[in-house]
Formats: structure tokens, sequence, C-alpha cells
């Protein structure tokens, strides 16, 4: 007789799905993350001489006309977080709500944006480390170059130090990046808004006229759009308060609640500073400082020492921004590589972190070796002017769709609510669609007014060849994972909110199913 051996049935295993340390930050750490991702020192130093080659004097209109449509885009993501909190914002937003391959490259898109800022923004943090070691009387160590006109070398090499201890900080914890925000931010908004309240009594740029802030005297469409393109540039950032949906407590309403209060913080500080430096500068002057307009404008005002204020200002501002960068790029690429649209690798979680750190780390890699090529391209001023004007035009592009998304997702709740209709339908479309009417508008004109391709502030066909080759690239990119991937997401049927969505506090999804 023979005796058998019970089988006994393994349960199935159940895939772990990677998560975020959830609940680590509160509603004031996600607008502090928001405003500091903007960088508002740091944006009023490298944009404003771009926004003055556009619209001249028109920098305050440009400011607050650029407001609306942004706006617009963070009340569409408001309304689609408390629908679907996820870590991958727009990416996965428009990837639900229009199609899985325009999510990808909406991800695509965001991500390759945030590369090329920290790209040129990290020399610019070591450009602005030479620059206060130079106020000091310091411009040289045993024969090497300080000086930070012509140190272009020491610029970079410093900067991708900055770039190492912030991808650390990043790396380790959310919460001691946000602790680390909240030193930075104080620095550079109070020492920008003193200077600026300052510039208003000093005087010698020109004279004050209600007419800055008129759109009507930029003179041209084209005007038009090169400013509302350049400040969207400006307030590009607080969407981070999105991506750090997860690990935000009440995930559902303070992400977008910190994204809305973030952008009218930043909406005073940059009328502010762009009226009152006007006052004290020439637009000529605006635009011949570049990159150091913000430190010319201090040393009008007051002089050194204390004028080197504004160089900390821009110093941690600059290292602000580009941590707050890395932030939000790490985690759409953690949420591509959860849904297997990219390699799992990039889904991995630390385990004691709990934070995305070995795609963290890449990013920041490839960053730091793009900060070296940029020894070879030309000098940094005319790198960050051309930078300016394509991230602008990539950022219209992601924001555009994430607006639209909106609407598409409350499609069948807008006729239920009148605050809805306008509020996640009407506004978020037509801000989309703004930026895409003018950032195409100036991509014509961009690449029509010149004959040729040079690395030049003043010529933009390259302002052009740069947006449209990180797009191209994404549709290579998006085929192969399609095509060879095959994940689940490229199978989704298109998501909807149910029809009650706006009609009460708590929204449902209706979680599309793989066909």
């Amino acid at each position: 007789m023979s005796t058998r051996t019970p089988t006994v049935e393994r349960p199935a295993v159940v895939p772990v799905t990677p998560e975020l340390k959830r609940g680590t930050l509160k509603l004031l750490d996600s607008v502090v993350i928001a405003v500091s991702s903007t960088a508002p020192a740091y944006s009023v130093a490298t944009a404003l001489g771009t926004l003055a080659a556009v619209v001249a004097l028109g920098a305050p209109a440009a400011v607050w006309v650029g407001f609306i449509p942004v706006m617009g885009v963070a009340v569409g993501f408001y309304y689609l977080n408390r629908l679907d909190p996820n870590c991958g914002a727009s990416y996965t937003w428009v990837g639900k709500a229009l199609h899985p391959a325009l999510g990808f490259l909406n991800g695509w898109v965001a991500i390759l944006a945030s590369l090329l800022f920290m790209s040129f923004a990290a020399p610019q943090a070591g450009n602005a480390t030479l620059q206060l070691i130079n106020a000091t009387g310091l411009t040289s160590i045993g024969g090497l170059d300080l000086n930070y006109q012509t140190a272009t070398g020491a610029s970079v090499f410093i900067g991708i130090a900055w770039l190492a201890l912030v991808t650390y900080m990043v790396m380790v914890g959310i919460r001691v990046a946000a602790r680390f925000q909240y030193v930075l931010l104080a620095l550079e908004y109070f020492i920008v808004l003193g200077f600026s309240i300052l510039g208003f009594f000093k005087g010698g740029g020109s004279t004050f006229s209600l007419s800055w802030f008129d759109p009507r005297t930029f003179g041209s469409l084209t005007a038009l759009a090169g400013g509302v393109v350049v400040s969207v540039f400006f307030y590009w950032g607080w969407d981070t308060a999105a991506n750090i949906n997860e690990e935000t407590s009440n995930s559902t309403e303070n992400p977008g609640r910190a994204g809305m209060l973030g952008m009218v913080a930043l909406l005073f500080i940059f009328l502010v500073a762009a009226t009152s430096i006007q006052m004290v500068m020439t637009p000529a002057e605006i635009q011949k400082n570049g990159t150091t307009a913000l430190t010319f404008f201090a040393n009008r005002l007051v002089g050194q020492p204390i004028a080197s204020l504004a160089i900390l200002a821009f110093l941690s501002s600059t290292i602000a921004t580009v941590q707050t960068t890395l932030l939000p790029s790490a985690r759409t690429a953690f949420s591509m590589g959860r849904d297997g649209v990219i390699g799992r690798m990039w889904a991995r979680v630390h385990p004691r972190w709990q934070t995305p750190a070995i795609g963290t780390l890449v990013l920041a890699s490839i960053s730091g070796g793009a900060a070296l090529l940029s020894l070879f391209l030309g000098g940094l001023q005319a790198i960050v002017g051309a930078g300016v004007n394509a991230i602008g035009i990539l950022v219209a592009v992601y924001y555009g769709f994430a607006a639209i998304a909106c609407t598409v997702f409350y499609r069948k709740a807008l006729t239920r609510s009148l605050k809805g209709f306008i509020f996640a339908g009407v506004y978020p479309l037509l801000s989309g669609l703004a930026l895409f009417v003018l950032a195409g508008y100036l991509i014509y004109q961009d690449w029509t007014t010149t004959d040729k391709i040079a690395l030049d502030a003043s010529n933009t066909r390259f302002q052009v060849v740069v947006p449209v080759a990180v797009i191209l690239a994404g549709v290579v990119v998006l085929l192969y994972s399609a095509l060879v991937r095959r994940p689940p997401f490229y199978r989704m049927a298109r998501a909807t909110a149910e029809a009650e969505a706006l009609s009460r506090r708590t929204s449902r999804l209706e979680t599309p199913q793989v066909s």
C-alpha cells in the first residue's frame, strides 16, 4: 500500500505596490515647498532680463496676465488631486482622462524640463557662491581663479557640489528637505521683499506709470505671447505640491490648496519686485545684467556690503529650486515606473527612507553630467536666456494638457454645480487652450525670425529646437514603452468622475478598466 503526501496549496503571491511615506507633510509644509519650488529670487534674477527684452516696461503686466492661465491650471490641479491624489500628477491625470500616450508624453516633458533646468541652475548656484566669495575681496586661491565673471569651470563644479547636497537631502527623506526649504524661503522672500520696498523710494530708473500694468502696451501679439510664456517660467514649480501629495496629510485637499495659496503669494512678490526694479533700473540695464540683475539692483540701492544680501537671496533661492525641481521629477518617474511604462528601477523605494532614492540619484547624475557639458556650449547667461524660453514652452505644454484633463475628468459632473462648471470646467479649459495657443504662436514667431541656430539669448531658433527635440524624443521612448514593455497602463479605458462629484465635498473616481 502506498501513501500519498497531501498537497498543500500555497497562497497566491500578491504583488506589493511600492508606496512612499504617507502623511509626512502638513499644509504649511506643502505651501512652503510650492513657493520655494518657484524660487521668487531666482525667477526675478534669471527671467526678468528675458522678460524685459520681450515686453520692455510691460513686465508687471506680463506677470499678472501670465498669472491668469497658470492659476487656472492650479485650480484644475486642485480638482484633479481631489479625485486622484497620485504623485505622478499631470502624467497620471492626463493619461487617465485623455489618453495613456498623452499621459506618458506629459510625464516625459515634465521630467525633461526639470533635467534641463537643473543642468543650468546648478552652475548658477555655483556662480552665486563665487559672487559671495568675491564680495569678501577674495578672487583667487593659490592661483585658482574664483572670479564669478570668468571662472566658469569653478561655477560648474561648485554647482554640482550643491546639487549633490540637495540630492542627499531628497533621498534621505522629504521631511528633511521640507525643513531645509523653510530656511531657504525665509532668506530669499524677505530679502527680495525688503529690497523691493526700498526701491519704491529710490528711483533712478524709469518713472512709474500705471501703463506698466496694461497689456495693451505690449504692442503686438508676439510680445504678448512671449511675455506670457516667460511669466509661465516665473510661476513654474508650484505644482511640486501635487507631486508630493502621497506624502502629504489630507492628501485629497492640502496639495491642491497649497498650489493655489502658493500662486497668490508668488503673484504678490513678483509684481512688487518687477515694479520696483523698473523704478531703479532701465530696461536696457535689466537686459544687460541678465542673471545678475538682482545683484545690480541691490548695489544701486544700498551698495556693498549690504547688497551682498541679494547674492545670498539668489543663492538660497537657486539651491531651493534645484532641490524642489528634483523632488517632483523623481516622483513623476516613480509613478511612471510603478505603472510599468518605464523601468521598474524608477519605482524602487528605499526600505528605511521610504523615498525613490535610486531614481532621485539617477536624475541628479544626469543633470550634473549635462551641467558639465555646459562648459563647452557657451556663456552661462546665454544658456540661461535660451533655457528660460525653452522651458517656458515645455511647461506650457504639460500644464495645458493637465488643465484640459480636469475638464474632461469632470465632464459628467459639470452641469450639476455652477461653481464646479466654472472652476472645474470652463476656467481650466480656457487656461489650457490659452497656453497652447500662445506657446504655438511663440514657436512660430521664434522659428521664422531668424535663419540660423545658435546658442544665444537673442537667437530664437534655439529656443524652438530644444522643446521640439524633447517632445520628439518622448515619442520615440513612448513607442518603445507601448510596443515592447506593453504595460496595462496603455490599455486603460478613459476615467471620469461620478456625476455627483462636484456637488459634495468628497468625490469618487470611476476607475478605468484594463481591456
